[in-house]
């Protein structure tokens, strides 16, 4: 399910509606095996849009600055600050900083190839990839694994300060009883959303099933 609201995966019937511009980043628990990239360079793969509109405001600024200040550069200017501002604004950095400080990846483990992290270390930095594009939307798998309980408190905290929309798999109940606002039940082929938090659907399912 995460996988086709995240776009890797066609539906076998209806269709995926999000609004226009919507970033969606998805946290996978299977870890990016197989690349050649750094840790640093994957986790920064979060970071493409903030850092292409940065990059184009500062070659239209070098282009204005030598007087090439037409209607179409300023234009451009002002549709990549927008882009910009959508990706985080100039704060993306002191973003990234704190995300991986909050899940435990040390800057001196940046440099080295994707190839010598164990399973867990790759997990977090999938987590912390999806993290860094501050989306619109943030589908996460199981996103506690591998992760020590002060991480799992700063996780909760950062959610929260996102101000995205999220859809949570997990099986930790208290993650889910600290964030989940609703519960999406997916029972013999068939999906029930129930608008509360986990412990009130807990009782309404029971008493359902009561009911039944």
């Amino acid at each position: 399910l995460l996988r086709i609201l995240a776009g890797q995966l066609e539906p076998d019937a209806g269709r995926v509606s999000l609004p226009r511009g919507a970033r969606v980043a998805l946290h996978d628990q299977r870890p990016p095996l197989g690349s050649d990239l750094t840790l640093e360079q994957y986790v920064a793969q979060g970071l493409g849009d903030a850092r292409r509109a940065e990059e184009e405001l500062y070659s239209l600024e070098a282009r204005m600055a030598g007087g090439d200040a037409g209607p179409a550069v300023l234009a451009a200017y002002e549709q990549a600050q927008a882009r910009l501002e959508r990706a985080g604004g100039y704060a993306w950095r002191s973003w990234l900083e704190r995300v991986l400080r909050g899940l435990g990846i040390s800057e001196e483990h940046l440099p080295r190839p994707l190839t010598g992290f164990s399973g867990g270390e790759l997990t977090r930095a999938s987590l912390a990839r999806a993290l860094v594009s501050q989306p619109d939307v943030l589908l996460l798998d199981e996103p506690t694994n591998h992760l020590d309980l002060e991480a799992v408190e700063w996780l909760e905290r950062a959610i929260g300060d996102l101000g995205a929309a999220v859809v949570l798999v997990s099986h930790d109940r208290w993650l889910l009883e600290s964030l989940a606002t609703g519960v999406l039940e997916l029972d013999r082929g068939r999906a029930r959303l129930w608008p509360m938090g986990y412990s009130a659907f807990r009782r309404e399912r029971a008493l359902a099933i009561d009911r039944q």
